[in-house]
């Protein structure tokens, strides 16, 4: 099999080498455009490259073989973390600037929770219940903003995917070659 061009290191412009910030300790790490993550030297943190375009990686069928099962695993798991942090930025555009402790909360049950798969363990808003009632009426009132800001959300984006599938269709139609018949009739 031919190299992939976009891991062939000879076409790589001067952009192929930068530095990315430790989410944990904020300590610069450097890295190659095509490495999907490295251990922080300072603190020991897993860092992932949000900066990697490896999007053909993501839908090419032979992506196992050019970047590697264990890269497009780790691509897959990047993009969840992604997810994740752009999540926990819409959930945080719900919370007004004047309670800085609801936005506090909620960046704390970000960090605390290990998975990929939501913003937090939403059964650790429930442990504020008991010590501080209002501030769970808070982040729960925000809390459900956020799930109906994503279902808006989620709402525009399959409109978006439908019109586009519609246009795309209706530019099919008129791509169609004329058939004999419609050459006659102009004649």
């Amino acid at each position: 099999m031919s190299k992939c061009p976009g891991q062939d290191t000879q076409m790589w412009g001067h952009d192929a080498i930068f530095d990315v910030e430790c989410p944990k300790c904020h300590n610069l790490i450097e890295f190659f455009k095509d490495e999907v993550r490295r251990r922080c030297k300072s603190c020991g943190e897993v860092v992932f490259n949000d900066r990697m375009d490896l999007g053909c990686a993501k839908w090419c069928p032979s992506a196992a073989s050019c970047v590697g099962p264990d890269a497009v695993k780790a691509i897959e798991l990047s993009e969840a973390r992604k997810a994740r942090r752009e999540d926990l930025r819409l959930l945080l555009d719900q919370v007004p600037e004047s309670q800085p402790e609801v936005r506090e909360l909620f960046k704390t049950l970000f960090s605390e929770y290990r998975g990929e798969d939501r913003v937090f363990d939403t059964n650790r808003l429930y442990t504020v219940q008991e010590r501080d009632p209002e501030l769970f009426e808070r982040a729960t009132a925000a809390f459900q903003a956020f799930l109906q800001a994503k279902q808006a959300l989620a709402a525009r984006e399959a409109e978006a995917r439908a019109r586009t599938e519609e246009m795309l269709r209706h530019d099919q139609r008129r791509k169609k070659p004329e058939g004999p018949s419609e050459h006659r009739e102009g004649a």
